[in-house]
């Protein structure tokens, strides 16, 4: 079936891109820093190889890390702001204390659950299916295969966002990809004016008015959006929305394929 013509899609996509910024919503910190794409992919490898290794040489360190990413700089400062904020701690390996594995925390792993159960939900509500994202909740194995099976998402040109230029070049700026949600949210998927406060933009995004007042000056300037009313008012141009829609539903079918390989590898032979 396709996603976009089910009846309740916009009010699941809505409520896709409203929980998608939910838990950053006003917690500046937590938006400075994973409104920028390095430290957010940081912690995604720190995830993975910690959710992957079969053996110790496979954990995470900050050497390791350092050898998959560009920046080798740049990844050390990001590691030790996610170490100060106890976002991942460090164990020492048992046989050789000189040897820091990397662990992501509670926060960073629920976080992340959730973040893969809302799209296993809004799949399974569009396609009149069981979804699996109640075994993420209860099933630690099922949790780290599906994890796993994500592996190839480390490769940028491998996901979903990649696919759709306009979108993608909002994530490249800071809180810019939150902004776009928001918008669409806010627009119920662009059907709706939405009415702009930059200063309470800035906000509950956790940036300056100004970078707001950039980021949507440049948007209209790409034909994301329009002004209008004395630039009161704003609405999503149409081809935005349409680019928005399809990546929300590659990127929902994508976690959920990734999800249904997990159980068949997980599934008694």
């Amino acid at each position: 079936m396709h996603l976009r013509r089910h009846p309740s899609f916009v009010p699941v996509l809505v409520g896709f891109c409203d929980q998608l910024i939910a838990p950053l919503r006003g917690q500046r910190l937590m938006i400075k820093l994973f409104g920028q794409r390095a430290p957010t992919e940081i912690a995604a490898h720190i995830v993975m190889m910690h959710m992957s290794a079969r053996k110790p040489v496979e954990r995470p360190t900050l050497t390791r890390l350092q050898r998959r990413l560009p920046g080798p700089r740049q990844t050390a400062a990001f590691v030790a702001v996610l170490r100060g904020l106890s976002l991942v701690t460090v164990e020492r390996d048992p046989e050789d204390a000189r040897i820091r594995y990397l662990v992501p925390g509670p926060v960073i792993l629920e976080g992340l659950r959730g973040w893969l159960a809302m799209h296993l939900d809004c799949h399974a509500r569009l396609t009149q299916s069981d979804g699996p994202s109640f075994r993420l909740q209860d099933d630690a194995a099922f949790y780290a295969e599906t994890i796993r099976q994500c592996a190839s998402w480390l490769c940028r040109d491998n996901r979903p966002l990649t696919g759709f230029p306009d979108l993608a070049w909002t994530d490249e700026h800071d809180s810019g990809i939150h902004l776009a949600l928001t918008l669409v949210a806010r627009s119920a998927a662009g059907r709706e004016a939405v009415e702009i406060s930059t200063a309470e933009l800035a906000t509950s995004l956790g940036v300056s008015r100004s970078h707001i007042r950039n980021l949507l000056a440049t948007m209209e300037g790409r034909g994301l959006l329009r002004f209008s009313d004395g630039r009161r008012h704003l609405m999503l141009t149409p081809g935005f929305v349409a680019s928005v829609e399809a990546w929300f539903c590659h990127q929902v079918c994508w976690l959920a394929a990734a999800a249904a390989r997990a159980d068949r590898v997980l599934r008694p032979a």
